[in-house]
Protein backbone atom coordinates (compact mmCIF):
# COMPACT_ATOMS: atom_id res chain seq x y z
CA UNK A 1 0.00 0.00 0.00
CA UNK A 2 1.24 3.56 -0.10
CA UNK A 3 0.53 7.24 0.30
CA UNK A 4 1.46 9.75 -2.56
CA UNK A 5 4.47 11.37 -1.81
CA UNK A 6 5.86 14.30 -3.89
CA UNK A 7 6.61 13.31 -7.42
CA UNK A 8 6.26 9.56 -6.60
CA UNK A 9 3.46 7.20 -8.18
CA UNK A 10 0.73 6.26 -7.29
CA UNK A 11 -1.40 2.92 -8.02
CA UNK A 12 -4.47 1.50 -10.06
CA UNK A 13 -7.85 -0.39 -11.20
CA UNK A 14 -9.47 -2.90 -13.25
CA UNK A 15 -12.29 -4.59 -15.38
CA UNK A 16 -14.19 -7.77 -16.12
CA UNK A 17 -18.07 -8.08 -17.80
CA UNK A 18 -19.16 -11.35 -16.72
CA UNK A 19 -19.99 -13.80 -19.17
CA UNK A 20 -22.90 -16.46 -19.76
CA UNK A 21 -22.44 -20.40 -18.51
CA UNK A 22 -23.86 -23.36 -18.13
CA UNK A 23 -26.36 -24.12 -14.95
CA UNK A 24 -24.43 -26.65 -13.13
CA UNK A 25 -23.98 -27.00 -9.26
CA UNK A 26 -21.25 -28.18 -7.18
CA UNK A 27 -22.19 -32.16 -6.15
CA UNK A 28 -24.16 -33.02 -3.29
CA UNK A 29 -23.02 -34.99 -0.09
CA UNK A 30 -19.82 -35.15 -0.70
CA UNK A 31 -19.94 -37.15 -4.29
CA UNK A 32 -17.68 -37.01 -7.46
CA UNK A 33 -17.50 -34.40 -9.61
CA UNK A 34 -16.98 -35.37 -12.84
CA UNK A 35 -15.91 -33.41 -15.90
CA UNK A 36 -16.29 -35.30 -19.13
CA UNK A 37 -15.03 -34.39 -22.79
CA UNK A 38 -12.78 -31.37 -21.34
CA UNK A 39 -9.90 -29.77 -23.04
CA UNK A 40 -7.15 -29.37 -20.43
CA UNK A 41 -4.85 -26.95 -19.50
CA UNK A 42 -2.34 -28.63 -17.15
CA UNK A 43 -0.06 -25.56 -16.77
CA UNK A 44 2.39 -27.58 -15.30
CA UNK A 45 6.14 -27.02 -16.27
CA UNK A 46 5.98 -28.56 -20.21
CA UNK A 47 2.53 -29.21 -19.62
CA UNK A 48 0.59 -29.18 -23.46
CA UNK A 49 -3.11 -29.02 -23.75
CA UNK A 50 -5.18 -32.22 -23.71
CA UNK A 51 -8.54 -32.85 -25.59
CA UNK A 52 -11.01 -35.07 -24.82
CA UNK A 53 -10.58 -35.26 -20.85
CA UNK A 54 -12.54 -36.80 -18.13
CA UNK A 55 -11.31 -35.68 -14.60
CA UNK A 56 -12.59 -36.54 -11.31
CA UNK A 57 -12.84 -34.29 -8.55
CA UNK A 58 -12.97 -35.95 -5.35
CA UNK A 59 -12.83 -34.77 -1.68
CA UNK A 60 -11.83 -31.22 -2.82
CA UNK A 61 -8.98 -32.54 -4.95
CA UNK A 62 -8.33 -34.05 -8.54
CA UNK A 63 -8.13 -37.74 -8.21
CA UNK A 64 -8.32 -38.68 -11.73
CA UNK A 65 -7.47 -37.30 -15.03
CA UNK A 66 -7.42 -39.57 -18.15
CA UNK A 67 -8.85 -40.10 -21.70
CA UNK A 68 -12.59 -40.28 -21.72
CA UNK A 69 -13.51 -42.86 -23.96
CA UNK A 70 -11.41 -44.76 -21.07
CA UNK A 71 -13.60 -43.63 -17.99
CA UNK A 72 -16.78 -44.99 -16.58
CA UNK A 73 -19.28 -43.05 -17.58
CA UNK A 74 -21.74 -44.46 -15.40
CA UNK A 75 -19.34 -43.47 -12.53
CA UNK A 76 -21.18 -41.69 -8.87
CA UNK A 77 -21.41 -38.79 -8.97
CA UNK A 78 -22.17 -35.41 -10.75
CA UNK A 79 -21.60 -35.47 -14.32
CA UNK A 80 -20.24 -32.29 -16.36
CA UNK A 81 -20.28 -32.34 -19.98
CA UNK A 82 -16.93 -30.70 -20.88
CA UNK A 83 -17.32 -30.44 -24.14
CA UNK A 84 -16.10 -27.61 -26.14
CA UNK A 85 -14.82 -26.16 -23.09
CA UNK A 86 -11.30 -26.03 -21.01
CA UNK A 87 -10.13 -26.78 -17.99
CA UNK A 88 -7.58 -24.25 -16.43
CA UNK A 89 -6.14 -23.63 -12.74
CA UNK A 90 -8.10 -20.93 -10.88
CA UNK A 91 -6.07 -18.16 -11.33
CA UNK A 92 -3.61 -15.76 -8.36
CA UNK A 93 -3.58 -12.03 -7.74
CA UNK A 94 -0.08 -12.11 -6.34
CA UNK A 95 -0.64 -8.73 -5.23
CA UNK A 96 -4.01 -7.72 -3.47
CA UNK A 97 -4.98 -5.97 -0.30
CA UNK A 98 -8.33 -7.54 1.31
CA UNK A 99 -10.65 -5.13 3.02
CA UNK A 100 -11.97 -5.98 6.70
CA UNK A 101 -13.45 -2.99 9.60
CA UNK A 102 -9.92 -1.94 10.57
CA UNK A 103 -8.45 -1.65 6.91
CA UNK A 104 -11.17 0.75 6.08
CA UNK A 105 -11.39 2.78 9.31
CA UNK A 106 -7.43 3.44 9.27
CA UNK A 107 -7.30 4.09 5.28
CA UNK A 108 -10.58 5.81 5.28
CA UNK A 109 -9.69 7.90 8.64
CA UNK A 110 -12.62 6.86 9.80
CA UNK A 111 -11.85 5.29 13.52
CA UNK A 112 -15.92 5.31 14.25
CA UNK A 113 -17.01 3.08 11.48
CA UNK A 114 -19.25 0.26 13.06
CA UNK A 115 -18.42 -3.52 13.10
CA UNK A 116 -20.10 -5.25 9.59
CA UNK A 117 -18.88 -2.33 7.36
CA UNK A 118 -17.68 -4.89 5.87
CA UNK A 119 -19.08 -8.34 5.21
CA UNK A 120 -16.73 -11.07 4.24
CA UNK A 121 -18.83 -12.33 1.43
CA UNK A 122 -19.32 -9.10 -0.12
CA UNK A 123 -15.30 -8.94 0.07
CA UNK A 124 -14.61 -12.45 -1.54
CA UNK A 125 -17.57 -13.32 -3.90
CA UNK A 126 -15.78 -10.49 -6.76
CA UNK A 127 -12.49 -12.49 -6.68
CA UNK A 128 -14.23 -15.94 -7.44
CA UNK A 129 -16.87 -14.69 -10.17
CA UNK A 130 -13.72 -13.53 -12.12
CA UNK A 131 -11.76 -16.61 -11.56
CA UNK A 132 -9.52 -15.58 -8.71
CA UNK A 133 -9.13 -18.38 -6.05
CA UNK A 134 -5.69 -17.39 -4.38
CA UNK A 135 -4.87 -13.91 -3.26
CA UNK A 136 -1.75 -13.01 -1.70
CA UNK A 137 -2.61 -9.96 0.57
CA UNK A 138 0.34 -7.99 1.13
CA UNK A 139 -1.10 -5.93 3.91
CA UNK A 140 -2.78 -8.71 6.20
CA UNK A 141 -4.02 -8.00 9.92
CA UNK A 142 -5.07 -10.22 12.29
CA UNK A 143 -8.71 -10.08 11.02
CA UNK A 144 -7.67 -11.50 7.80
CA UNK A 145 -6.47 -14.87 9.55
CA UNK A 146 -10.35 -14.84 10.95
CA UNK A 147 -11.52 -14.05 7.14
CA UNK A 148 -9.22 -17.45 5.80
CA UNK A 149 -10.52 -19.26 8.51
CA UNK A 150 -14.22 -18.55 7.42
CA UNK A 151 -13.23 -19.48 4.11
CA UNK A 152 -11.61 -22.27 4.84
CA UNK A 153 -14.13 -24.10 7.07
CA UNK A 154 -16.67 -23.61 4.57
CA UNK A 155 -18.78 -20.85 5.89
CA UNK A 156 -17.77 -17.77 2.88
CA UNK A 157 -17.18 -18.84 -0.87
CA UNK A 158 -13.79 -17.31 -1.63
CA UNK A 159 -10.33 -17.36 -2.70
CA UNK A 160 -7.39 -19.23 -0.63
CA UNK A 161 -5.47 -16.72 1.39
CA UNK A 162 -1.67 -15.66 1.53
CA UNK A 163 -1.13 -13.61 4.04
CA UNK A 164 1.93 -11.33 4.19
CA UNK A 165 3.02 -8.71 7.04
CA UNK A 166 4.21 -5.58 5.97
CA UNK A 167 7.07 -3.80 7.81
CA UNK A 168 8.36 -0.12 7.22
CA UNK A 169 10.67 2.44 8.79
CA UNK A 170 10.54 4.74 11.90
CA UNK A 171 7.92 6.95 10.53
CA UNK A 172 5.49 4.50 8.17
CA UNK A 173 3.51 5.20 5.25
CA UNK A 174 0.77 3.38 6.46
CA UNK A 175 -0.69 3.84 10.48
CA UNK A 176 0.32 1.07 12.95
CA UNK A 177 -1.97 -1.46 12.80
CA UNK A 178 -1.64 -1.70 8.91
CA UNK A 179 1.80 -2.01 9.02
CA UNK A 180 4.75 -2.55 11.82
CA UNK A 181 7.28 -0.17 12.34
CA UNK A 182 11.11 -1.00 12.84
CA UNK A 183 13.49 2.04 13.66
CA UNK A 184 16.40 0.04 13.52
CA UNK A 185 17.82 -3.62 12.88
CA UNK A 186 16.81 -5.30 15.74
CA UNK A 187 13.36 -3.55 15.88
CA UNK A 188 13.13 -5.33 12.50
CA UNK A 189 14.39 -8.54 13.57
CA UNK A 190 11.70 -8.74 16.80
CA UNK A 191 8.76 -7.66 14.08
CA UNK A 192 9.55 -10.58 11.66
CA UNK A 193 9.89 -12.98 14.67
CA UNK A 194 6.84 -12.00 15.71
CA UNK A 195 5.35 -12.29 12.33
CA UNK A 196 6.67 -15.64 12.28
CA UNK A 197 4.99 -16.42 15.88
CA UNK A 198 1.37 -15.26 14.98
CA UNK A 199 1.58 -17.43 11.52
CA UNK A 200 2.24 -14.71 8.27
CA UNK A 201 3.25 -16.29 5.34
CA UNK A 202 5.34 -13.81 3.67
CA UNK A 203 7.05 -10.34 5.08
CA UNK A 204 6.88 -7.12 3.10
CA UNK A 205 9.03 -4.74 3.16
CA UNK A 206 8.23 -1.34 2.78
CA UNK A 207 9.54 2.32 1.12
CA UNK A 208 10.68 3.63 4.23
CA UNK A 209 12.62 1.42 5.51
CA UNK A 210 17.09 2.24 6.27
CA UNK A 211 19.59 -0.45 4.49
CA UNK A 212 20.45 -1.79 7.62
CA UNK A 213 17.39 -2.39 9.13
CA UNK A 214 15.94 -4.12 5.52
CA UNK A 215 19.24 -6.28 5.89
CA UNK A 216 18.24 -7.38 9.52
CA UNK A 217 14.64 -7.91 8.41
CA UNK A 218 15.13 -9.87 5.34
CA UNK A 219 18.17 -11.96 7.23
CA UNK A 220 15.71 -12.74 10.05
CA UNK A 221 13.41 -13.89 7.49
CA UNK A 222 15.45 -16.55 6.48
CA UNK A 223 16.16 -17.69 9.36
CA UNK A 224 12.28 -18.19 10.13
CA UNK A 225 12.05 -19.63 6.76
CA UNK A 226 9.55 -16.42 5.61
CA UNK A 227 10.06 -15.06 1.83
CA UNK A 228 10.61 -11.72 1.30
CA UNK A 229 8.19 -9.58 -0.97
CA UNK A 230 8.08 -5.57 -0.92
CA UNK A 231 9.59 -2.57 -2.16
CA UNK A 232 12.77 -1.05 -3.22
CA UNK A 233 13.61 1.37 -0.67
CA UNK A 234 15.53 4.37 -0.68
CA UNK A 235 14.29 5.81 -4.13
CA UNK A 236 16.77 7.86 -5.94
CA UNK A 237 20.13 6.96 -3.62
CA UNK A 238 22.28 4.76 -6.07
CA UNK A 239 21.40 1.85 -3.71
CA UNK A 240 19.00 -0.28 -5.42
CA UNK A 241 21.96 -2.82 -6.14
CA UNK A 242 22.65 -3.46 -2.55
CA UNK A 243 18.95 -4.58 -1.55
CA UNK A 244 19.30 -7.46 -3.81
CA UNK A 245 20.11 -9.66 -0.73
CA UNK A 246 19.21 -13.73 -0.47
CA UNK A 247 15.85 -13.97 0.90
CA UNK A 248 14.59 -10.94 -1.08
CA UNK A 249 12.33 -13.35 -3.16
CA UNK A 250 10.43 -11.30 -4.92
CA UNK A 251 9.91 -6.95 -5.61
CA UNK A 252 6.38 -5.95 -5.63
CA UNK A 253 5.73 -3.22 -8.68
CA UNK A 254 7.57 -2.74 -12.14
CA UNK A 255 7.10 1.07 -10.77
CA UNK A 256 9.76 0.42 -7.92
CA UNK A 257 12.60 0.03 -10.43
CA UNK A 258 11.12 3.19 -12.70
CA UNK A 259 11.09 5.09 -9.06
CA UNK A 260 15.15 4.22 -8.88
CA UNK A 261 16.12 7.60 -10.54
CA UNK A 262 14.38 10.99 -10.52
CA UNK A 263 13.21 9.69 -14.41
CA UNK A 264 12.30 6.31 -15.45
CA UNK A 265 16.31 5.47 -16.48
CA UNK A 266 15.52 2.66 -19.77
CA UNK A 267 18.59 2.86 -20.16
CA UNK A 268 18.97 0.97 -17.22
CA UNK A 269 17.02 -1.83 -17.59
CA UNK A 270 19.49 -4.43 -18.17
CA UNK A 271 21.29 -3.77 -14.70
CA UNK A 272 18.02 -3.98 -12.91
CA UNK A 273 17.22 -7.65 -14.43
CA UNK A 274 21.01 -8.70 -13.98
CA UNK A 275 20.54 -7.91 -10.28
CA UNK A 276 17.02 -9.56 -9.99
CA UNK A 277 18.51 -12.77 -11.79
CA UNK A 278 21.53 -12.85 -9.68
CA UNK A 279 19.60 -12.69 -6.79
CA UNK A 280 16.92 -15.20 -7.64
CA UNK A 281 14.25 -12.13 -7.43
CA UNK A 282 10.88 -12.56 -9.38
CA UNK A 283 8.79 -9.80 -10.34
CA UNK A 284 4.75 -8.82 -9.69
CA UNK A 285 4.42 -6.42 -12.87
CA UNK A 286 1.18 -4.54 -11.56
CA UNK A 287 1.00 -2.77 -15.26
CA UNK A 288 -2.83 -1.98 -14.74
CA UNK A 289 -1.59 -0.27 -11.81
CA UNK A 290 -0.02 2.72 -13.41
CA UNK A 291 -2.20 2.11 -16.61
CA UNK A 292 -5.26 2.47 -14.76
CA UNK A 293 -3.66 5.97 -12.83
CA UNK A 294 -3.25 6.96 -16.12
CA UNK A 295 -6.46 7.02 -17.34
CA UNK A 296 -8.22 8.13 -14.86
CA UNK A 297 -6.06 11.08 -14.37
CA UNK A 298 -6.37 11.93 -18.17
CA UNK A 299 -9.82 11.84 -18.17
CA UNK A 300 -11.52 11.14 -14.32
CA UNK A 301 -14.86 10.82 -16.22
CA UNK A 302 -13.55 7.35 -17.16
CA UNK A 303 -14.31 5.95 -13.50
CA UNK A 304 -18.05 6.37 -14.07
CA UNK A 305 -18.13 4.41 -17.01
CA UNK A 306 -16.43 1.42 -15.43
CA UNK A 307 -19.34 -0.95 -14.36
CA UNK A 308 -17.29 -3.12 -11.56
CA UNK A 309 -16.75 0.10 -9.69
CA UNK A 310 -20.45 -1.44 -8.86
CA UNK A 311 -19.07 -4.51 -6.83
CA UNK A 312 -17.07 -2.21 -4.51
CA UNK A 313 -17.61 -1.62 -0.84
CA UNK A 314 -19.75 1.78 -0.69
CA UNK A 315 -16.99 3.40 1.56
CA UNK A 316 -14.41 2.35 -1.31
CA UNK A 317 -16.27 3.42 -4.20
CA UNK A 318 -16.97 7.09 -2.72
CA UNK A 319 -13.74 6.89 -2.12
CA UNK A 320 -13.01 6.11 -5.53
CA UNK A 321 -15.66 8.55 -7.15
CA UNK A 322 -15.21 11.51 -4.82
CA UNK A 323 -12.13 11.76 -2.72
CA UNK A 324 -9.53 10.11 -5.91
CA UNK A 325 -6.27 11.29 -4.85
CA UNK A 326 -4.89 10.87 -8.62
CA UNK A 327 -7.64 12.62 -10.07
CA UNK A 328 -7.13 15.32 -7.26
CA UNK A 329 -3.40 15.66 -7.90
CA UNK A 330 -3.44 15.28 -12.03
CA UNK A 331 -1.59 17.99 -13.89
CA UNK A 332 -0.01 18.00 -17.22
CA UNK A 333 3.64 17.34 -15.68
CA UNK A 334 1.76 14.74 -13.14
CA UNK A 335 0.53 12.87 -16.43
CA UNK A 336 3.56 13.24 -18.33
CA UNK A 337 5.47 11.35 -15.56
CA UNK A 338 3.05 8.51 -15.02
CA UNK A 339 3.34 8.23 -19.18
CA UNK A 340 6.82 7.63 -18.80
CA UNK A 341 6.31 5.04 -15.69
CA UNK A 342 4.09 2.89 -17.71
CA UNK A 343 6.46 3.19 -20.69
CA UNK A 344 9.19 2.11 -18.71
CA UNK A 345 7.17 -0.59 -16.83
CA UNK A 346 6.40 -2.65 -20.55
CA UNK A 347 9.92 -2.55 -21.61
CA UNK A 348 10.66 -3.82 -18.12
CA UNK A 349 8.57 -6.44 -17.94
CA UNK A 350 9.86 -7.70 -21.48
CA UNK A 351 13.20 -7.69 -20.54
CA UNK A 352 12.53 -9.88 -17.17
CA UNK A 353 10.68 -12.31 -19.01
CA UNK A 354 13.18 -12.91 -22.01
CA UNK A 355 15.90 -13.26 -19.34
CA UNK A 356 13.91 -15.87 -17.12
CA UNK A 357 13.07 -13.90 -14.13
CA UNK A 358 9.89 -14.84 -13.01
CA UNK A 359 7.07 -12.29 -13.94
CA UNK A 360 3.92 -12.74 -11.62
CA UNK A 361 0.78 -10.93 -12.07
CA UNK A 362 -0.45 -8.96 -9.30
CA UNK A 363 -2.72 -5.93 -9.46
CA UNK A 364 -2.57 -4.05 -6.22
CA UNK A 365 -6.42 -3.45 -5.70
CA UNK A 366 -8.15 -1.76 -4.26
CA UNK A 367 -6.24 0.92 -5.27
CA UNK A 368 -8.77 3.62 -6.79
CA UNK A 369 -9.52 2.44 -10.21
CA UNK A 370 -8.43 -0.73 -9.43
CA UNK A 371 -11.27 -3.61 -8.81
CA UNK A 372 -10.86 -6.63 -6.74
CA UNK A 373 -11.12 -9.88 -9.20
CA UNK A 374 -12.16 -7.37 -12.12
CA UNK A 375 -9.07 -6.28 -12.16
CA UNK A 376 -6.72 -9.41 -12.97
CA UNK A 377 -7.96 -10.17 -16.85
CA UNK A 378 -7.23 -7.05 -17.18
CA UNK A 379 -3.36 -7.56 -15.82
CA UNK A 380 -3.42 -10.57 -17.94
CA UNK A 381 -3.83 -8.69 -21.21
CA UNK A 382 -1.29 -6.01 -20.02
CA UNK A 383 0.93 -8.77 -20.17
CA UNK A 384 0.80 -9.75 -23.45
CA UNK A 385 0.53 -6.14 -24.54
CA UNK A 386 4.51 -6.04 -23.51
CA UNK A 387 4.83 -9.01 -24.76
CA UNK A 388 4.75 -12.16 -23.18
CA UNK A 389 2.51 -14.75 -25.02
CA UNK A 390 -0.79 -15.63 -23.89
CA UNK A 391 0.71 -19.29 -22.26
CA UNK A 392 3.31 -17.09 -20.42
CA UNK A 393 0.59 -14.66 -18.98
CA UNK A 394 -1.01 -17.22 -17.91
CA UNK A 395 1.64 -19.17 -16.16
CA UNK A 396 2.45 -15.61 -14.34
CA UNK A 397 -1.32 -15.94 -12.36
CA UNK A 398 -1.30 -19.99 -12.13
CA UNK A 399 2.16 -22.06 -11.54
CA UNK A 400 4.57 -18.99 -11.34
CA UNK A 401 3.29 -17.70 -7.84
CA UNK A 402 3.06 -21.09 -6.65
CA UNK A 403 6.42 -21.97 -7.60
CA UNK A 404 6.97 -18.99 -5.33
CA UNK A 405 5.13 -19.89 -2.33
CA UNK A 406 6.05 -23.20 -2.42
CA UNK A 407 3.15 -24.76 -3.09
CA UNK A 408 3.18 -25.36 -6.79
CA UNK A 409 2.40 -29.12 -6.67
CA UNK A 410 -0.83 -28.44 -4.58
CA UNK A 411 -1.98 -25.47 -6.48
CA UNK A 412 -2.08 -23.38 -9.65
CA UNK A 413 -1.96 -26.43 -12.20
CA UNK A 414 -4.17 -29.52 -13.46
CA UNK A 415 -2.70 -32.43 -11.74
CA UNK A 416 -3.85 -35.65 -9.90
CA UNK A 417 -3.64 -34.64 -6.05
CA UNK A 418 -3.59 -31.14 -6.60
CA UNK A 419 -6.48 -28.63 -4.92
CA UNK A 420 -9.09 -28.45 -7.19
CA UNK A 421 -9.45 -24.46 -7.66
CA UNK A 422 -9.90 -24.42 -11.01
CA UNK A 423 -11.88 -22.74 -14.18
CA UNK A 424 -14.20 -24.19 -16.96
CA UNK A 425 -13.96 -21.59 -19.91
CA UNK A 426 -15.81 -21.26 -23.04
CA UNK A 427 -12.78 -20.66 -25.11
CA UNK A 428 -9.31 -21.60 -25.44
CA UNK A 429 -6.57 -18.82 -22.88
CA UNK A 430 -3.89 -19.79 -24.71
CA UNK A 431 -5.32 -18.90 -28.03
CA UNK A 432 -5.72 -15.62 -26.83
CA UNK A 433 -5.86 -14.16 -23.15
CA UNK A 434 -8.65 -12.51 -23.08
CA UNK A 435 -10.53 -15.81 -23.02
CA UNK A 436 -10.17 -16.01 -19.31
CA UNK A 437 -12.89 -14.01 -19.03
CA UNK A 438 -15.04 -16.51 -20.61
CA UNK A 439 -15.76 -18.27 -17.82
CA UNK A 440 -18.68 -21.09 -17.67
CA UNK A 441 -17.94 -22.37 -13.95
CA UNK A 442 -15.49 -21.57 -11.05
CA UNK A 443 -14.50 -25.00 -8.76
CA UNK A 444 -13.41 -24.10 -5.37
CA UNK A 445 -12.21 -26.92 -3.40
CA UNK A 446 -14.67 -28.95 -5.23
CA UNK A 447 -17.51 -27.06 -5.26
CA UNK A 448 -18.58 -26.15 -8.97
CA UNK A 449 -20.23 -23.12 -8.80
CA UNK A 450 -22.01 -21.96 -12.49
CA UNK A 451 -21.76 -18.69 -14.41
CA UNK A 452 -25.81 -18.21 -14.06
CA UNK A 453 -25.10 -18.76 -9.80
CA UNK A 454 -22.45 -16.11 -9.84
CA UNK A 455 -24.08 -14.03 -11.97
CA UNK A 456 -27.06 -13.92 -9.89
CA UNK A 457 -24.75 -13.38 -6.45
CA UNK A 458 -23.02 -10.57 -8.00
CA UNK A 459 -26.33 -8.82 -9.45
CA UNK A 460 -27.48 -9.16 -5.65
CA UNK A 461 -24.13 -7.63 -4.34
CA UNK A 462 -24.37 -4.71 -6.72
CA UNK A 463 -28.15 -4.00 -5.39
CA UNK A 464 -27.07 -3.80 -2.36
CA UNK A 465 -24.14 -1.61 -2.74
CA UNK A 466 -26.63 0.75 -4.92
CA UNK A 467 -29.01 0.55 -1.77
CA UNK A 468 -26.31 1.71 0.69
CA UNK A 469 -25.95 4.67 -1.21
CA UNK A 470 -22.36 6.50 -1.27
CA UNK A 471 -22.79 9.55 1.82
CA UNK A 472 -20.98 7.96 4.66
CA UNK A 473 -17.27 9.22 4.44
CA UNK A 474 -16.38 11.71 7.27
CA UNK A 475 -15.77 15.20 6.45
CA UNK A 476 -11.92 13.95 6.95
CA UNK A 477 -12.03 11.39 4.30
CA UNK A 478 -8.61 10.93 2.65
CA UNK A 479 -7.24 12.88 -0.05
CA UNK A 480 -3.71 11.12 -0.58
CA UNK A 481 -3.67 7.89 0.71
CA UNK A 482 -4.74 4.32 -1.05
CA UNK A 483 -3.35 0.68 -1.12
CA UNK A 484 0.08 -0.19 -2.52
Amino acid sequence: MRKTPPRRTLLAFALLTLAPAAAVSAPAGGADLVIEHVTVVPMTDGGAEIRDQTVVIRDGRIAEIGPSTAKRLNAPGRHVDGSHEWLIPGLTDAHAHLENDRILRLVLHAPDLPAGATKDEDVFLPYVANGVTQVVDLSATSETFAQRAAIDNGRVLGPHIVTAAMIDGAAPVWPIGMTRAAADPEAGRRAVRDAAKEGYDLIKVYSRLDLPTFTAIVDEARKQHLPVVGHIPAREQGLTERFFQPGYTVVAHAEEFAQQTAAPDEAAIARYVDMAKRNGTGLIATLTLDERILEEMRDPSSLERRPELAALNPLWRELVLKHNPYVGQSSPAAIARIEKIVAFNRKLVAVFEAAGVPVLAGTDSPVPGVVPGYSLPDELEALTVSGLTPKQALESATRRPNQWLGSAKNRGVVAVGAQADLLLLGADPLADIRNVRRIEAVIVGGGLHSRAELDEKIAALRARHAFAGTNSLPASAPAASTPD
